[in-house]
């Protein structure tokens, strides 16, 4: 059976920087600050590496079991993914040649941290919500204070309202990713909250996080007082519309449209321009 054009493309990860510059594009607007070239492409760039590598570094026993085409695929295009991360390389070491100093260390960091999902061996998973927590803590640390840092800005009670915001708004992605995966996951020793969680108890944390997610963006809304606040604000319903229609369970479909929701934030950023 041919695989579909859009299952293709989110395995390639080719989205994955179109996310990472929609989010921080939006963020950048939200904080009024002109967006950095060099910053866009090394978050784009290192959003991608940081994907590619889990795609190649942690492969786990449970992911032979719940996507083996996922992993033929990409073992059928070591070219692609090579090439990727030699792109991406190159990318991320011109933009840290024209960044901040404190910008770079600080994404260092984060880098870091993000870093260590791939590693061989680590198996965050087993960690309850560690996994889900680092990858929208990352996602939400990374577009929200480097373009902070690399204006020259003092980190002040509007970006973090904002990173809170993102994070709350991020997190059921990571959080419901792992419901298709429970089967595998479960047969590998693997006890994500997807396994330990009923899809009603998973259904209704996702949705507790997304009315934490909307309370926090009120609050900041009136603080900051500006329209395209509140049209950010609109990404959040729309995911709450993506849960309110998977009522029996998340699908692949469901999780690619809540990874395109990513992007809302770049509506945020054509109001505001």
């Amino acid at each position: 059976m041919p695989i579909p054009f859009w299952r293709r493309l989110f395995w390639s990860g080719l989205h994955i920087p179109l996310l990472a510059v929609a989010l921080l594009a939006g963020n950048a607007a939200l904080l009024q600050l002109s967006l950095s070239k060099p910053l866009v492409v090394l978050e784009a760039s290192g959003a991608w590496i940081v994907y590619l590598l889990d795609r190649s570094l942690a492969v786990g026993p449970e992911d032979y079991l719940n996507r083996p085409g996922r992993v033929s695929w990409w073992r059928a295009h070591r070219t692609l993914q090579r090439g990727g991360l030699a792109l991406g390389a190159l990318l991320a070491g011109w933009a840290t040649l024209h960044l901040r100093p404190v910008t770079l260390v600080a994404g260092a960091g984060l880098g870091l941290v993000g870093m260590l999902y791939v590693l061989p061996g680590v198996r965050l998973k087993q960690w309850g919500l560690l996994k889900p927590l680092l990858i929208a803590g990352a996602w939400s640390l990374g577009t929200t204070l480097l373009p902070v840092l690399e204006a020259g800005r003092t980190p002040g009670a509007d970006l973090w309202l904002l990173t809170a915001y993102r994070l709350l708004w991020l997190l059921p992605n990571p959080l419901l990713a792992d419901w298709p995966d429970r089967v595998g996951d479960l047969a590998s020793g693997v006890r994500t909250p997807a396994v330990r969680w009923s899809y009603g108890t998973l259904r209704r944390v996702a949705l507790g996080l997304l009315l934490g997610a909307l309370a926090v963006g009120l609050i900041f809304m009136a603080h900051l007082k500006r329209p395209e606040a509140a049209v950010d604000l609109l990404g959040v319903l729309l995911v709450g519309m993506v849960l309110g229609v998977a009522r029996h369970g998340i699908t692949d479909g469901h999780l690619a449209l809540l990874d395109l929701l990513v992007a809302w934030p770049a509506v945020t950023t054509l109001v505001q321009s």
